[in-house]
C-alpha cells in the first residue's frame, strides 16, 4: 500500500515579483497573480489531475476559526485533501507522491503559462509514522529549495530585438493603456497589466478585490489603479507605503502543532492559519471603515473618480502592504495595528492575543514605489528588531524619503539624523500605542496657534544644531510665554542623560508635521473605542 504524501507550495522572493515594476497596475496585477495562483489558480489545478478534491474541511476553518474537531466534514479517501491555503503557500495531502508530482507538475506549467516570472518552491514528505513528522520533512525541503539559487534566469533580448520598459526582458506585445501611448511590453508585464485591466474594463484583480472588501466600499466606488488617484490635490503629492507583519507567526504556529497527534495537527494548523488570515483581514477592514467614516470631513482629501484613496496591495495572510495619501499613513497604520491585537488567534486549542510592527515610507508619487516598499519593508523590520530588544507589543517606524535617497533607512538616519554636536535627532520606532500618544499630543502642541509652521521650522534647526542652541531657542520662547509641548522629559528638548548620549522627542513630530492631517488628531488611534462609542 502506497504511503500519503503532504505537500507544501511557498513562493520564492514574492516581493521581487511583485515589486519588480515601478508602475502601480502591474503592481496590483502581480500580488493579484501570487494571490490566485496559490488560491482558485491552484484548486483548478487539482481538479484537471485527479477525481477527487476535499476542501471542504478548510472551508469550514476559513468561515469559523473556532469550529471544534467534531464538526469538521473530512472525506479521508479522496485523492487530495487541502489542510490549508493563504498567505502565498499551501499544505496539501495527497493519496501517494505519483498523485502529488503530478498536481505539481499541472500547476507549474500552468504558472509558467499565465503568471511568468513567479516562482514557487515545493517540499514533498511521506508520511511514515505521522503527519506532523511527514509535515516537517516537507518544510525543511521547501526551506532548501527556496534558499537554494534558482535552477535558471530569464533570458534577456538580443541586441536587435525590442524590450520591455519595465522589466527589461524580450517584448512580445504591444500594449495601449488609457489615456497613454502604445509601449512594447514583455510577456510578464503583459499578464500582470491585463489582470487589472482600466478603469471602464476591470480585470480579475479588480474583481476579486472589490469581492473581498464589499462590506467597506460603497456602490459606485472601486480601488485606484493610479497613484495620483489616493486622494492628493495638486501641490499635496505624497504618498505612503505601508508594509505592516505580524509577529512571530512562525514560531507560534510550531509551538500549536508540537507533540500532536494526526488528528490534532489537521485541527491545529487549519485552525491557526484560518484565525490569522481573519484577523489580519478584519483589522484591515475596520480600519478602512475607519477611513470611509472620517473621509467627508478630511479637508484635502479628494475621491478622484469615485476611486476609494487607498490600495491593498498584499493581503491574505499575516503581512499586510498598501498605499494611501502621505498624510493619513501614519495615522491609519497605527489604528491598524490596535485592531490587530485586539482579536485572539487559535494557538493549539488556545486563545491568543498577537501584534505586529508596521513600517511607513512617506515619499512623493513620483518616487519609485518599488524602492519606496523596500524602504517600508526595511522601517518593519528596525521596528521588529526593537520589539525583540524591548518588551514585546506593536510598534511603527516610519522615514519621509526625499528624492535621490539611496542606501537603507540605517545609513540615511546614521548620516542625516544627528546633530552637529552628534546627539541622535529620533526617537523612532513608537511602541502603540504607549508612545505613540506622546508622539500624537506633541503633533497637537505643535498644530497650535502657538507654532505657527515658522517657529516649528525654526525649533528644528535649533535642534539639528544640538542641545546648545536648543537651549537659546527655548529661553527666547520662554520670553514670550511659549512653551514646548507637553513630554516626558524636560523642557531643555532633550533627554537620556550626558550630552553625546541624550535624544530629543521633538525632530519626530515637527518631520512628521506636514504629513499628518490636522483633521485627524481630534480623534487619535489611542481613543478609537471612545470614538466607536460615540459614534453608535
Amino acid at each position: 500500500m502506497s504511503k500519503k504524501c503532504i505537500v507544501v507550495l511557498g513562493t520564492v522572493s514574492v516581493q521581487r515579483y511583485i515589486f519588480q515594476s515601478n508602475r502601480l497596475k502591474e503592481i496590483i496585477g502581480a500580488s493579484d497573480l501570487a494571490k490566485h495562483w496559490f488560491d482558485d489558480g491552484l484548486i483548478q489545478a487539482i481538479k484537471q489531475t485527479v477525481s477527487s478534491l476535499d476542501r471542504a474541511a478548510w472551508k469550514a476553518y476559513k468561515d469559523n476559526p473556532s469550529i471544534s474537531q467534531s464538526e469538521v466534514p473530512e472525506s479521508p479517501d479522496a485523492d487530495v485533501n487541502v489542510i490549508y491555503i493563504g498567505g502565498g503557500n499551501a499544505v496539501l495531502l495527497c493519496k501517494n507522491k505519483n498523485i502529488a508530482t503530478k498536481v505539481v507538475e499541472n500547476w507549474s506549467l500552468n504558472l509558467l503559462k499565465n503568471a511568468p516570472g513567479l516562482r514557487v518552491a515545493v517540499g514533498y514528505g511521506n508520511v511514515s509514522e505521522s503527519l506532523p513528522e511527514a509535515y516537517n520533512k516537507a518544510m525543511d525541503k521547501l526551506n532548501r529549495c527556496e534558499e537554494a539559487l534558482p535552477c535558471g534566469a530569464e533570458l534577456g533580448g538580443l541586441p536587435v530585438v525590442q524590450t520591455c520598459s519595465t522589466t527589461g526582458l524580450s517584448a512580445s506585445r504591444r500594449s495601449k493603456e488609457e489615456n497613454k501611448r502604445e509601449e512594447w511590453i514583455s510577456h510578464s508585464a503583459a499578464s500582470k497589466r491585463e489582470q487589472v485591466g482600466i478603469a471602464k474594463e476591470p480585470g480579475k484583480a479588480q474583481e476579486t478585490i472589490r469581492g473581498e472588501f464589499k462590506s467597506v466600499l460603497k456602490e459606485n466606488q472601486h480601488f485606484a489603479i493610479e497613484l495620483d488617484k489616493l486622494g492628493g490635490g495638486e501641490g499635496q503629492s505624497y504618498m505612503a507605503v505601508v508594509h505592516a507583519d505580524g509577529n512571530g507567526m512562525g514560531e507560534l504556529l510550531n509551538e500549536a502543532v508540537r507533540d500532536a497527534n494526526d488528528d490534532e495537527f489537521l485541527h491545529y494548523i487549519r485552525a491557526f492559519s484560518a484565525s490569522v488570515s481573519q484577523l489580519s483581514k478584519n483589522a484591515f477592514e475596520k480600519t478602512m471603515q475607519y477611513y470611509q467614516d472620517v473621509l467627508p470631513s478630511l479637508k484635502g482629501i479628494k475621491e478622484h473618480e469615485n476611486a476609494f484613496p487607498m490600495r491593498p496591495i498584499v493581503y491574505g495572510g499575516d503581512d499586510l502592504t498598501y498605499v494611501c495619501d502621505g498624510r493619513v499613513g501614519l495615522h491609519l497604520t497605527a489604528y491598524y495595528l490596535q485592531e490587530f491585537a485586539k482579536e485572539p488567534i487559535k494557538v493549539g486549542g488556545e486563545d491568543r492575543h498577537v501584534d505586529a510592527c508596521a513600517g511607513v515610507a512617506i515619499v512623493h508619487t513620483k518616487f519609485p514605489i518599488a524602492q519606496a516598499y523596500r524602504f517600508a519593508d526595511e522601517l518593519c523590520g528596525l521596528a521588529k528588531s526593537h520589539r525583540d530588544r524591548d518588551s514585546g507589543g506593536s510598534w511603527l517606524d516610519f522615514q519621509i524619503i526625499q528624492a535621490g535617497a539611496t542606501g537603507s533607512v540605517s545609513t540615511i538616519r546614521s548620516s542625516q539624523y544627528r546633530s552637529l554636536e552628534g546627539q541622535t535627532l529620533h526617537q523612532r520606532p513608537y511602541q502603540i500605542p504607549e508612545t505613540w500618544e506622546r508622539f500624537v499630543e506633541m503633533l497637537r502642541g505643535f498644530q497650535s496657534k502657538q507654532w505657527p509652521r515658522s517657529r516649528a521650522k525654526s525649533l528644528m534647526q535649533a535642534l539639528t544644531k544640538g542641545p546648545s542652541e536648543t537651549e537659546r531657542f527655548v529661553q527666547a520662547a520662554k520670553w514670550r510665554d511659549i512653551s514646548l509641548p507637553p513630554s516626558e522629559e524636560d523642557q531643555s528638548g532633550w533627554s537620556g542623560g550626558d550630552a553625546k548620549d541624550c535624544t530629543t522627542p521633538y525632530f519626530d513630530p515637527l518631520e512628521a508635521l506636514d504629513f499628518y492631517l490636522e483633521d485627524l488628531l481630534t480623534t487619535p488611534p489611542a481613543k478609537i473605542d471612545e470614538g466607536e462609542e460615540n459614534s453608535e
